[in-house]
């Protein structure tokens, strides 16, 4: 039997004090106050900096957690709609998908959309902000042959509010890391790029799987009561095999700002799909990180309705290494019953296509392996930053060596 991986929680920062420490208004007179900022800011450093994990959570974000329980369950929902109708109601929204839909045996849906910035502040006008419903409006039983289009009435505005404050967040954080490197660096990247892409993503649960063999061979309204004992074999098994959900790799931007992932746990009623919210498996978000001073695989926990930030390549190379990128899995957890599946929003902020990327005075591939050390088998699907890297690349001839060194025709997980 497989050991689960050791928990780690990340270091959480109140929303209110990622404000304070990005605005550009003269800190509080109070000397107190600035000595408690001044650590803040020396700790998120340490965070995100070689010796931490390279990522850190944000709570307390005011009306974006409502945002999230209205956007997240959409997903499951997008995911086991037909071909067709998925197809029209993507397009009416604006939405794209970076992985093949068709695909019954697939583990994972997605669904995209580039979001462009505004230099209005969305996170201060919350009464601007449609939130057309929360978790338990949207959590209703999902018929498997019906389409309804009114429960998707607010998808594209939900996605564009979420992802336009996601954006927001990783903007001051960026703004935060540069002003204790005394650089611009960061947070001018990220504006001149002038757009983010978001990212809704489904991860199924073995339950999604066989409802999407079933419907594909068309066999008629019925199958769903044929299949009724199938179903509940699946839900019920509690299978001890820890499986990935998405492959080891590290993000290539400068920093992914996350949604705390929602769990479903989903059963079949006569021909509908009823969901409702899980705990986290284990306790944790099935987010894994390989940590490199202890030398082995961690699991994060997080606060329920956070909003993570992580660390990408561009961002380690942009500060010299004073931020480490973080090698990161997604990982089915040992003991999740066949019904549980993972929803989550996530938003890539990175340079624009021409930046031209610069290093000098740190390794680009820090990290030793031993033999015998867990990372030797996880290395051998990722192709190092030094092979992907020249010095004086632009952004998009490192984002197209990196996509065809990983996927491409001999790419390490072009088969994973």
């Amino acid at each position: 039997m497989e050991a689960e991986p050791e928990l780690i929680e990340l270091y959480d920062l109140p929303f209110p004090d990622l404000l304070r420490l990005s605005s550009s208004a003269p800190p509080s007179p109070s000397h107190g106050d600035r000595s408690r900022l001044k650590c803040i800011s020396a700790k998120i450093m340490e965070t995100l900096g070689p010796s931490g994990p390279g990522l850190l959570s944000i709570s307390a974000v005011p009306f974006a957690s409502s945002l999230r329980r209205s956007l997240l369950p959409l997903a499951l929902h997008l995911s086991l709609l037909n071909p067709k109708d998925r197809a029209a109601l993507l397009k009416k929204h604006g939405l794209g998908s970076d992985v093949p839909l068709k695909k019954a045996d697939r583990s994972v849906s997605s669904f995209a959309l580039l979001l462009k910035y505004l230099e209005e502040s969305i996170l201060d006008k919350p009464q601007e902000i449609n939130i057309s419903s929360d978790l338990e409006d949207v959590l209703h039983n999902f018929s498997l042959h019906e389409f309804n289009e009114d429960e998707f009435n607010h998808l594209g505005d939900t996605f564009k509010n979420l992802g336009r404050c996601m954006m927001e967040l990783g903007i001051c954080l960026a703004r935060v890391c540069d002003n204790a490197m005394q650089t611009t660096e960061l947070e001018k990247s990220i504006i001149d790029s002038g757009s983010a892409k978001g990212r809704l993503i489904h991860y199924h649960s073995k339950l999604d799987g066989l409802i999407l063999k079933e419907v594909s061979k068309k066999v008629g309204p019925q199958f769903l009561s044929q299949k009724s004992l199938v179903f509940k074999d699946i839900c019920m098994d509690k299978s001890m095999v820890s499986d990935l959900w998405q492959q080891w790799h590290y993000d290539y931007g400068i920093f992914t700002v996350l949604t705390s992932p929602l769990f479903l746990s989903s059963t079949v009623e006569g021909e509908c799909l009823v969901s409702k919210k899980s705990p986290p498996p284990m306790g944790h978000s099935c987010l894994q990180l390989f940590d490199t001073r202890k030398k082995r695989v961690v699991s994060v926990k997080c606060r329920p309705e956070s909003f993570i930030i992580q660390v990408g390549e561009a961002a380690d190379v942009l500060s010299g290494g004073k931020l480490r990128s973080t090698l990161h899995a997604v990982s089915r957890q040992l003991g999740m019953g066949g019904d549980v599946s993972r929803e989550t929003f996530v938003v890539f902020l990175q340079p624009s296509w021409d930046k031209v990327l610069h290093y000098h005075g740190y390794s680009l591939d820090p990290d030793e392996v031993q033999d015998g050390d867990e990372l030797v088998e996880i290395r051998s699907k990722i192709p190092p930053l030094s092979a992907r890297l020249r010095d004086g690349m632009t952004f998009a001839e490192f984002s197209r060596e990196t996509t065809k060194q990983y996927y491409g025709g001999s790419g390490t997980q072009n088969k994973c």
